[in-house]
């Protein structure tokens, strides 16, 4: 079976299908290059959006068969699975890449101080930066990966902050920067690839009999405990939260304006009543 791929256009989006295809051994596909609302939005230097914004659309074209799968970055999924889809989340190796990196300009040592021009767009990082780095000077920064970095070299920022997972799959992009990885924990899926497709459809028989289907068990057991929790919380991606599940255990931290909270354990229901008696609710809804 030729399998119609859908996907945004950005370079990361395409590198992405490139190994989904290496990991499934797909040899023969049409690829259909899709501009989502998210892209537009994007565009518009919106940052605070849904980014299911990036998904939704590439959905539709799942569910009316114009094509077969999509690949999308895990993180961008919605927390609730879609009906009448079915996805899968897996990594391109055996190493799932989680963490933050902290870039610094080109010929710049990688020695971070509180007053640096700090840019992100993600409210997560840029309470992480105020709580855990002691950033004073946090700035939202706009645009693709390509995007960012140039403006980064070009004096707009002393410092950025970048997933590393998309960087790898772009190693070109920072070859020549300093960098320091960050120790904490980030937001649901991150480092983490979804192939998408229609129920009941000629995809999910190719998807399913892989071996990679089966291989990727527990990290779903992973993903799917943390998206729990999510929906639980009614938050998502553009929330104050970071998140991590490794085997049956969840960790990750509420960021509110001033203060912070931490949480962890194995049981979803404990780990709400938890953030409950820590008043994370309260603090997840002070940025809104």
């Amino acid at each position: 079976m030729k399998l119609k791929i859908a996907s945004r256009s950005s370079k990361l989006a395409l590198k992405q299908v490139e190994e989904f295809n290496k990991t499934f051994l797909i040899k023969e596909y049409d690829l259909i290059e899709t501009l989502t609302k998210g892209d537009e939005l994007s565009a518009k230097g919106e940052t605070l959006f849904d980014k299911g914004n990036f998904v939704s659309d590439i959905e539709e074209l799942i569910l009316n068969d114009s094509v077969d799968v999509a690949i999308h970055s895990a993180k961008d999924m919605p927390a609730k699975k879609t009906k009448g889809l079915e996805h899968l989340y897996f990594i391109e190796n055996s190493e799932r890449k989680v963490k933050d990196l902290l870039i610094f300009r080109k010929n710049t040592e990688p020695n971070f101080k509180s007053e640096m021009k700090l840019g992100t767009s993600s409210l997560r990082r840029k309470m992480q930066a105020k709580f855990h780095m002691n950033a004073t000077n946090i700035e939202t920064l706009n645009g693709n990966i390509d995007t960012r970095i140039k403006k980064l070299n070009d004096g707009q920022y002393d410092c950025i902050i970048l997933a590393e997972a998309g960087l790898s799959r772009l190693d070109f992009l920072i070859q020549n920067q300093n960098y320091k990885r960050l120790d904490h924990a980030t937001c649901s899926g991150q480092g983490v690839l979804a192939v998408q497709w229609k129920k009941g459809s000629s995809a999910e028989n190719i998807i399913e009999s892989s071996q990679v289907y089966k291989d990727m068990t527990n990290l779903n057991q992973e993903i799917n405990m943390e998206r729990e929790l999510l929906v639980k919380l009614n938050a998502d991606c553009n929330s104050a939260i970071s998140l991590f599940a490794s085997g049956d255990y969840l960790k990750g931290e509420i960021y509110g304006l001033e203060n912070f909270i931490s949480f962890s354990g194995n049981d979803i229901n404990e780990i709400l009543e938890d953030i409950h008696k820590k008043n994370g609710i309260k603090l997840l809804h002070e940025h809104n």
